[in-house]
């Protein structure tokens, strides 16, 4: 079965549409060969003092691990701050997603392929599986090397991502061998089976893995172990928010009610404290929806393009806001508007951080023009 490749500007919503369908999507070239060879290089300080896991789910020995790969490589950090693997992981794991792992995979020449396999089965027993309905993961592996079946390219069950709980695969199930170019991408939800090939080539085939995970389950590796807060203040807001340094919907992950990113101080450019004191007395009296309108009415006055952090933020408030709307009873306001309220503190000390400031203190007149 051939690969039906996404191009390499494919937005989140093709590419999710294929994930919905197949379990699976393939962007052909979404990282230019320069980042490529950087993350390649990356890999390979670091494999060669790695032993190979002498296990048959990994192929007896077949494959090296570069583990905790985000605190390793700048060059991974720049492709974790992409828009698209944020848009797709909130897509499907809902607000706040979290990096469950990164890791370099240096796969040799072994005896056997890796077994079939879901990468949910993480969270099970707690979580049932419930096909369609809902998802835990998403994962993504970027050929650093040429991915083909006879270097052991990582293999697909179409559809596999719809089975019922118990559903294991047969040999009338197809297999998809996802064999791409260096650069490439692909992409699968948690529910999806699948496996590394067997490689039987005497070049090493050379992947670097990223997965997600929903906001509130805990990653596999420890992200603000790996990387503390004296490093991450310097890394993109969304890797920052990836790490687990903004409190998942305002609630989860606090450090007395209020989210790491603030505590810490994270935007860097202006004094740390200048910064979370005017954004503390900013948001405390702002609605969330009178600082949306602000907003989006400042960048319309002057016909101002949002910066893409701003505008993702921005956006993420409008959820928030529809949602607390929505709202069907007086708890569930309760909490949503706990949720608002905190994307709205988000929206305002990156706007103080920025230098937007004129919409802050239109709502600090009262005035929303």
């Amino acid at each position: 079965m051939a690969i039906e490749f996404l191009p390499p500007d494919a937005r989140a919503a093709d590419v999710k549409a294929e994930l919905d369908r197949s379990g699976y999507a393939v962007v052909r070239d979404w990282l230019d060969l320069e980042l490529v060879e950087n993350i390649h290089r990356d890999i390979s300080r670091y494999a060669d003092r790695v032993v190979g896991l002498e296990l048959e789910f990994f192929g007896d020995g077949a494959l090296k691990k570069v583990e905790g790969l985000a605190a390793k490589s700048a060059s991974v950090v720049d492709v974790m701050s992409r828009p698209l693997l944020a848009e797709l992981a909130e897509a499907f794991l809902g607000a706040d997603p979290l990096l469950n792992a990164s890791g370099g995979f240096v796969l040799e020449k072994g005896r056997r392929p890796q077994p079939l396999h879901h990468d949910d089965v993480l969270y099970q027993p707690f979580l049932s599986r419930r096909p369609g309905e809902f998802e835990s993961m998403l994962n993504c592996m970027i050929a650093i090397s040429d991915f083909r079946r006879e270097n052991g390219a990582t293999r697909m069950v179409p559809g596999s991502h719809l089975w019922p709980e118990g559903r294991l695969p047969t040999e009338a199930d197809p297999v998809v061998d996802v064999e791409m170019p260096p650069g490439s991408a692909a992409f699968w939800l948690g529910s999806t089976w699948h496996g590394a090939g067997q490689n039987t080539t005497e070049r090493a085939r050379i992947g670097c893995e990223l997965g997600f995970n929903c906001g509130w389950l805990r990653p596999h590796e420890n992200y603000q172990l790996l990387i503390p807060p004296g490093l991450a203040r310097d890394l993109p807001l969304q890797v920052q928010e990836l790490l687990g340094y903004k409190a998942h919907r305002g609630m989860l992950g606090c450090i007395e009610q209020r989210s790491p990113m603030e505590v810490f101080g994270f935007e860097k450019r202006r004094p740390v404290h200048a910064v979370v004191r005017e954004a503390e007395e900013a948001a405390a009296p702002v609605d969330p929806r009178d600082l949306e309108r602000a907003v989006r009415r400042f960048a319309a006055s002057g016909n101002r393009a949002l910066p893409t952090e701003a505008s993702r933020l921005l956006e993420r408030l409008a959820k928030s806001n529809r949602a607390l709307e929505g709202a069907g009873n007086r708890a569930e306001r309760d909490m949503l508007e706990v949720v608002a309220v905190a994307d709205a503190r988000s929206l305002t000390v990156h706007l103080e951080g920025i230098g937007w400031t004129e919409p802050i203190e239109a709502l600090k007149r009262g005035a929303l023009a």
